[in-house]
């Protein structure tokens, strides 16, 4: 059972100057400004005049950087039932998962709950600099848990006495009159106040984590039931709380299912999972440390290096570049992930592209073509280490554009995620025949610069409309499963006679238990025939075909073709010799083990509205015609030079 962890940000609005560089890994919001005021060609009136409205990552000024939160005691967990869990119990599990992000020894925040105190029986406030730890939510809040913060949308100055919030109170106080530099409860009155002096456009003022009061909390994942434990939902709303974005890694290898700490969802009914969200992945210690960098020259002392500490610049290397479409345009919203080659791990990702939307004179906030104005992107990696680097879309397997960040979200509004997944070669182009290449690249002390992808051009050939369904229940308890989906040979024919080359398939993958990386023993690419008697397939030749293909979780397992170049050539004297002749892409899995839900870690993706063209076989039994389509697809490139008199003659 997998729920949604979603962060909110609110906005605390003043004057404007610039703001800090993102690292493509922190949430943000829509800042003021310059005033920039432009016109837009691509609107739909192209006389009309916008301002420009920056996007700005979020974070904590390093004064502010020892962040105090105080966990309201009005309330606990599970309240009223015989597993209540009392409000000291979960202030110390919190603190627990801090301490997890404390010991990060190249990222200087610090965040620890100091205080205890009865806030009353009431829903978080948000801007009054407490920053709360609360089990109370309001009606209607429908996450396990988030993570709100309000953030300054302009570069502001800050005066001795300002009043930030409006109760009355002064938030701001002179650092030379105090002798003290840093955002604390100088007053002793229970909330936080600043240093005078200037700070930017993005700069988080107040963060109060929030756990739903309608879900039924534990200490310890149980496993098979649906309780959310704690310390692996509070660990990762502590990222957020960081500035943090949500990461794509859910799966880290082909041993380990579990994902970063960052990803979105959890598997509350696999222990397993819940106990991989408390441990913090080496992509959720990079992109902390990289904005928060030890013994970097940021203002104060929590910067500096101290006993314990690693410079940022010792433990880690940076690998940027540029993503693009074949048009040259950047691209941004792209997911840029960097695999360790000595163990095949997922280390680090982050997401390319820096945006800005437009405000017209009503007030209202558009997104336009014109709103991509960079494709740049930083991975922070450990250093001197060999890796390779891929890119995916944000197309909703595993995530989506609104699971991640408002510059996401205007790359998606802009049509900038339907690019497919590829890796990085020092041959990159629009058009490649080997998509699924990685070159490997080293990540020396001084990182690695000009990573510079181009989105492949592919066409696809799909039979399934949206998916509805992880897969079909027939697999329940199956040790051997074969799912075979068939391509029209006409449509196949046309789009070999056009000059398109098949390069893979691309099978949408997935299981019930996050903690288990789904595995197949093979994929084929082969022509077989339709029994039309019995809806029986016979294969009669296998035209690629690979073995031990480690599967993806909620997205497209691709199988790379080998020597594509030939595929037409070969499909096309298929069809020649038997006019019955189909094209299939298969997947099979054998000796399969059923995870706590029950189920195989097998699933093949389903569309319920559509039927006819997909085939399965569980435990040995012969392919049979199948209810539903699978989502299973062909991808074609086009050079311009696979045209042939022998291709179209069909």
């Amino acid at each position: 059972m997998k729920k949604f962890l979603l962060c909110a940000t609110a906005l605390l609005a003043s004057s404007i100057l610039n703001a800090q560089t993102q690292t493509g890994r922190q949430l943000d919001i829509i800042a003021d400004g310059l005033g920039e005021t432009t016109t837009v060609p691509s609107s739909a009136d192209p006389t009309e005049v916008f301002t420009v409205r920056p996007v700005v990552g979020i974070f904590w000024d390093s004064r502010c950087a020892s962040v105090e939160y105080t966990f309201n005691t009005a309330a606990g967990a599970n309240v009223g039932t015989d597993i209540e869990i009392a409000p000291e119990a979960l202030s110390d599990v919190v603190q627990q998962g801090l301490d997890r992000w404390n010991d990060n020894p190249s990222s200087y925040i610090e965040m620890n709950v100091t205080q205890q105190v009865n806030l009353g029986d009431r829903p978080r406030v948000g801007g009054d600099f407490i920053n709360e730890v609360t089990f109370i939510t309001p009606g209607g809040f429908t996450a396990l848990a988030s993570s709100p913060s309000t953030s300054l949308t302009a570069d502001t100055t800050f005066v001795a006495g300002d009043d930030l919030d409006g109760d009355g109170d002064s938030d701001v106080f002179d650092p030379v009159a105090a002798g003290i530099n840093v955002c604390t409860d100088i007053d002793n009155d229970g909330d936080i106040e600043f240093p005078a002096g200037d700070y930017l456009a993005g700069t988080i003022l107040d963060n109060d984590v929030q756990f739903s009061s309608t879900v039924t909390w534990e200490l310890e994942p149980t496993g098979g039931v649906a309780l959310a434990d704690v310390d692996a939902v509070s660990v990762h709303e502590f990222g957020h709380s960081h500035g943090l974005s949500h990461a794509t890694i859910n799966q880290i290898s082909s041993e380990d299912g579990t994902g970063s700490t960052m990803f979105p969802f959890i598997d509350t009914s696999d222990a397993d999972a819940e106990l991989g969200s408390r441990s913090l992945h080496i992509d959720d210690l990079a992109a902390s440390a990289f904005i928060y960098q030890e013994g970097s020259d940021d203002v104060g002392e929590l910067p500096q290096l101290q006993a314990g500490d690693v410079a940022f610049s010792d433990a880690f290397s940076i690998v940027s570049g540029t993503v693009t479409n074949g048009d040259g345009d950047v691209v941004a919203g792209a997911a840029v992930q960097l695999t360790n080659r000595r163990n095949e791990e997922v280390n680090s990702m982050a997401y390319s592209g820096q945006t800005v939307a437009f405000e017209n004179a009503a007030g209202g906030l558009f997104a336009f073509d014109e709103s991509i104005i960079g494709g740049d992107y930083a991975v922070p990696v450990p250093t001197r280490t060999l890796y390779t680097a891929q890119i995916e879309a944000l197309d909703g397997a595993p995530v989506a554009t609104g699971n991640i960040s408002t510059g996401a979200i205007i790359a998606g509004i802009v049509g900038q995620n339907t690019f497919s997944e590829e890796g990085f070669t020092f041959n990159e182009r629009d058009v490649e025949f080997r998509p699924g290449f990685s070159t490997p690249i080293f990540a020396g002390r001084n990182g690695r610069a000009n990573i510079n992808f181009i989105t492949n051009t592919e066409i696809v050939q799909r039979n399934a409309g949206p998916t509805e369904f992880i897969g079909t229940g027939a697999i329940a308890g199956a040790t051997d499963i074969i799912y075979a989906e068939m391509f029209d040979r006409t449509e196949v024919s046309e789009l070999i006679a056009a000059g398109n080359v098949p390069v893979s398939g691309i099978f949408e993958t997935g299981t019930l238990d996050a903690s288990l990386v789904p595995v197949f023993s093979q994929a084929t690419l082969a022509i077989g025939v339709v029994n039309p008697d019995d809806g029986s397939v016979e294969f009669t030749q296998t035209v690629r075909q690979t073995n031990n293909i480690v599967g993806q979780d909620d997205d497209g397992t691709v199988f790379s073709f080998a020597g594509p170049e030939g595929l037409p050539f070969q499909i096309r004297a298929a069809f020649n010799q038997n006019p019955d002749a189909q094209l299939f892409l298969i997947l099979e899995a054998n000796d399969l083990v059923a995870g706590p839900s029950g189920f195989p870690p097998a699933f093949v993706q389903l569309d319920t509205t559509t039927s006819g063209t997909s085939f399965l076989s569980v435990n040995d039994a012969p392919l049979a015609p199948f209810g539903s389509t699978f989502s299973i697809e062909l991808r074609y490139v086009n050079d311009g030079r696979a045209v042939s008199p022998f291709l179209q003659n069909f």
